[in-house]
Formats: structure tokens, sequence, C-alpha cells
């Protein structure tokens, strides 16, 4: 493959180790510290980022030096994206504790307002068992006090003295009646009382147990209030993290873009799209669940003139045959050059931490070809709410019909086009014009960024795209 001297100092070279993408490439921290708190990793952090601060300052005066501050200025944005990263992951921690903590105070203050009903219920009962009680036990003194008065020591002697035996029949029958109304009374008595007992355990148990529950409360609560201040402390460390990040981006880019307008050399300015870019694999994957393997039958593509409007092109038709879909009978992928007058690569695949795949800097109108025959799964506009395009600008996605030799999948991009020739569902041979190059997106000036994906479309599985050109 031919590829650009490093004497010539390209762009991907002056720009090693630069962070475009926050979410996914940042700077490891060594083995070492791998061991470390939370805490200790930022202690390590901050001395990093104090020592980057410190070297530049010495190379400000060194304008001639670039390579070598853009590669301490990435050192830096590196070290606060990770110490970012950190707070970030406590932020999220913290949020989730404070709202596990709300639902158990809720759930606690729910618990106790049913204690309290059940207690409230429990002392209604208890007062009107207590009342009960007392009339009836009331009853049963008296009568025991009748008895005494009326001096009914024997039941037998009051029988034996009555005078016939109807006044004997009445006094027995008397004398069993009560009997038995003194019975229930007693039995009434005991049951009373067995309630009254089991009325106070049961509230004293329950009186306990919203005690414990109350206490329950206040400590979680007290917990709560200090997860909220932590969170809130977090939060505003966050956002000044997030503050100064933007800031040294800012300076970057400023330096990236000049660095990029003197060696023509132009490449992806930094930023934080990690948003972006999870929305992009959604509907990658939702779009690349729509379209099956193309059928081995004649098969018409639309290509279309090229187009210099903000969203789509179209135009002409060609067909493309079986005959002419297999022409190369090689089943595993083999890639062409996506820009065929360009075939020097002037900034390579990880050639600056973040690059996710190699850039082919090449006047803006350059023809884009599809890199292998495939089906276009996206022929998009990346636009903002006013209309200016951001991330890959207008790109291309294609999902080959043929795989590593491995049997994977593979997708390849192409973005920052000024034109798309193709649209969404086409089938397209290798070297079918899709694309004309430009600078739309995400962009320091006119190249072809190009990506291969493997096994599935997502960003996270970007290979090098040197692995499967000629």
């Amino acid at each position: 493959m031919n590829r650009i001297s490093i004497f010539k100092r390209p762009i991907c070279v002056l720009l090693a180790f630069t962070v475009i993408f926050t979410f996914f490439q940042i700077p490891a921290v060594s083995a070492a510290e791998n061991d470390l708190t939370p805490e200790q990793e930022k202690a390590v952090l901050e001395q990093k980022i104090k020592e980057a601060n410190n070297k530049l300052s010495d190379l400000e005066s060194e304008e001639a030096d670039t390579q070598k501050y853009l590669d301490t200025l990435n050192d830096k944005i590196g070290y606060l994206e990770q110490e970012m990263g950190i707070v970030t992951d406590e932020v999220e921690k913290d949020k989730s504790t404070v709202e596990d903590l709300q639902d158990q105070c809720e759930k606690n203050e729910a618990e106790i307002k049913s204690a309290q009903r059940d207690i409230d219920t429990l002392t209604s009962d208890l007062n009107g068992a207590t009342e009960d009680f007392k009339n009836n036990y009331e009853l049963y003194c008296r009568r025991m006090r009748a008895m005494y008065i009326s001096g009914e020591t024997s039941v037998i002697a009051f029988i034996l003295t009555s005078e016939d035996i109807s006044q004997l029949l009445t006094r027995f029958e008397m004398i069993s009646r009560i009997s038995k109304q003194d019975g229930d009374l007693l039995k009434t008595i005991d049951k009373e009382i067995k309630e009254i007992t089991d009325s106070k355990n049961e509230l004293s148990v329950k009186k306990q147990s919203m005690a414990e529950q109350r206490t329950k409360l206040l400590q979680k609560k007290e917990t709560l209030e200090k997860s909220i201040t932590d969170l809130n402390n977090k939060q505003t460390e966050l956002d000044s993290k997030k503050t100064n990040l933007s800031s040294e981006r800012a300076s970057a880019n400023m330096l990236l873009k000049k660095i990029s307008d003197e060696t023509g050399y132009y490449t992806e300015f930094l930023e934080d799209n990690k948003e972006i870019l999870e929305d992009i694999d959604r509907q990658l994957e939702k779009k690349d669940s729509q379209y099956a393997d193309p059928p081995a039958t004649t098969t018409t593509t639309t290509t279309t003139k090229p187009s210099t409007d903000n969203h789509s092109g179209s135009g002409s038709t060609t067909s493309t045959t079986a005959t002419e879909k297999q022409s190369d009978t090689s089943q595993y992928i083999k890639l062409t050059y996506p820009v065929p007058s360009q075939t020097r690569i002037t900034c390579p695949f990880h050639g600056y931490s973040g690059h996710s795949g190699a850039d082919f800097s090449c006047p803006s109108g350059s023809t884009v070809v599809a890199a292998e025959s495939g089906v276009v799964i996206t022929s998009d506009d990346l636009v903002n709410s006013d209309g200016s395009y951001r991330s890959y600008g207008r790109y291309i996605v294609i999902r080959h019909d043929k795989t590593t030799k491995s049997g994977n999948r593979v997708y390849t991009l192409y973005a920052h086009n000024s034109a798309r020739l193709v649209s969404e569902g086409d089938y397209v041979k290798k070297g079918q014009p899709i694309a004309k190059s430009g600078s739309t997106g995400n962009s320091t000036g006119p190249h072809c960024h190009f990506e291969v994906r493997t096994p599935t479309s997502s960003y996270s599985d970007c290979k090098n795209p040197e692995n499967y050109l000629p």
C-alpha cells in the first residue's frame, strides 16, 4: 500500500493521540492503577493534568514544535476525559443511591402510616373491650353481693323449704336459670380478659415496630440528605470539568484547523459525540434488519447525479446483473480504495486517538466509490436543527455481500460527502460511484472518512481499513 512518508509530517502524525470521540477513546490508566479507588484515580489524574499544564506552559514559546505541543495537549484532554468519566460514574451512582433511598423512605413512611392506622384501630377496639369488661365485671360483682346479702348459702335448703311441688319446681327452674346466667357472665368476663390481654400485647408489638420504622426512616433521611448533598457537589464538579474540557477542545480545534489548512491534510474536529454515535448505531441496527442479502438475479440500482443541495440527490439509473455482481469470484471481502484518485491514506486508523477510520484527503467533488459490492443500508444527512451538518455529515453505509475469512459480515462507511449518488436499499457493485467527496459535518476540510466495521455495524466494531485494502 502506498503510504505517506513520516518525513512529510502529515496531519495524522502531528495529531497523534489527539482525542475526537470522548466516549470510546480515552488514554488508558496503567495496569498498576487499575485497583485504585475512584478518589485515588482522580488524584493520579490531577497530578498528570498538573504535569501536562506545566509542560504546555514550557512549550508555549516553541511555536515550531507543534507536534509535541499537540501531543501534550492531547494527553491533558485525555486525562480530563478520564477524570470526567470517573465523576460521571460517581454522579450516576449517587443518583441511583438517592432514588433508592427516596423509594425506601416513601416505603417506610407508608408502613408507618399503615402501622399507625392499625394502632388506632387496636386502641379503639381495646377501649371498647375494656368498657365492656368493666360493665360485665360490675354486673358480676353486683350479683355476688346480692347472693351474699340474700343468704343463698344452700341451694338444697332453698328447694326443701318449698311448700308444695309447684313452688319446688318454680324455685328449681329459677336457680337453674340464675346459675346459667352466672356461668355465661363468667365465661364472657374470661373471654374479655383474654381479648384485652391479646390486644394489649399486639398493640405493644405494633408500637415497637413503628418505633423501629421511625428510627430507620430518620436514619435513611439523614443518609438521603447527605447523598443529595454529595450528588449536588459532584454534579457541580462534573459541570466544571465539562466546561474545562470544552475549553481545551476549542483550543485544540483552533490549532488543528491551522495545521490542516497549512498542510492540506484534513480530518475531523474534536467533539463529544457520544449521544450521536449511539443514535447512529441504533438507526443502523434497525435499518440493517430491514434488508435481506441481495438475490443472485438481475437487480436495478439507482445511481444519482451529483447533488449540492442540503439533503439528497436523485438521477439516472443503471442495472447490475447477476453476472456483473459475481465478476469477482472471491467469496471473501477484499476492498478497493474508496477514492480512486487518492490511494494514499493521509490519516490512518487510530492515527490519533479516537480516529475510527482512514482519511483520504482529496479535492471536494472527487468521486467516492463502493469499496465492495453490497446493499446500501443508509444514505442520509446528519443535520442540526438549524440545517447545518454534524458528525459524519452526508454519509453512506454499505452492508457487503462478502464476509471476512472467519465468516463475519462487513460494513463500510463513507463520511463528509458533498453529494450522495445512491439511496437506501440500492445494490451497488464494487467500484461503483456512490458519492462526491466534501467537507460536510465534523470536518476540518475536504476528505473522505472511510470506516470498516465488522462483525456488526456498531461504532465499537470499527476495524483498521488497511487490513482490507490492497
